[in-house]
């Protein structure tokens, strides 16, 4: 009995003790206009424009500079925005919405594409030419906000992440 009862109560304390220390799931807000100004008081992001989904040829975008090109995994995505590069900076911001529900193996696919196809292709267009841009690259991150995912590539992520959870 005592056995049964001293299990119980350590139970019950991880159970507080875990549910206290977890974090609350971080958020974007839904204005991406206003997530990518938050983006841009963060860091330098003056050598990209940005690509919103309801932009002329915005899917081309997703497709071709992003790698996203399998209509099952665009069926899944709600909103977005994307940088446009130019000229010789890894600077990039790029948020992808995702439908509510969706199935984390589908994000899963979305990132790997990321950065197989943009990630991999920013890398080597930088390395011949700048080390300190193709560093920042290399240093890409990615974090999941809800039904969100966010690449961030430039001097200081962090500073980026913090910006736009706020």
């Amino acid at each position: 009995m005592k056995k049964a009862i001293t299990f119980i109560f350590v139970l019950v304390f991880s159970l507080i003790l875990f549910a206290g220390c977890s974090q609350p799931k971080a958020v974007i807000s839904d204005d991406l206009s206003e997530v990518a100004d938050k983006a841009c008081s963060a860091a330098d992001f003056s050598s990209v424009s940005f690509t919103y989904m309801q932009d002329d040829y915005s899917e081309e975008v997703l497709m071709y500079m992003y790698g996203v090109e399998d209509e099952a995994l665009i069926a899944n995505i709600e909103d977005f925005v994307l940088s446009q590069r130019s000229g010789m900076f890894a600077a990039t911001f790029a948020v992808i919405r995702f439908k509510e529900g969706t199935d984390s193996s589908v994000i899963d696919s979305v990132q790997t594409l990321l950065t197989d196809v943009y990630v991999q292709a920013l890398i080597t267009a930088l390395m011949p030419y700048d080390p300190e841009q193709t560093s920042f690259a290399q240093n890409y991150e990615f974090k999941k906000f809800g039904n969100s995912l966010v690449l961030v590539i430039c001097e200081d992520n962090a500073a980026v992440f913090d910006a736009i959870s706020q």
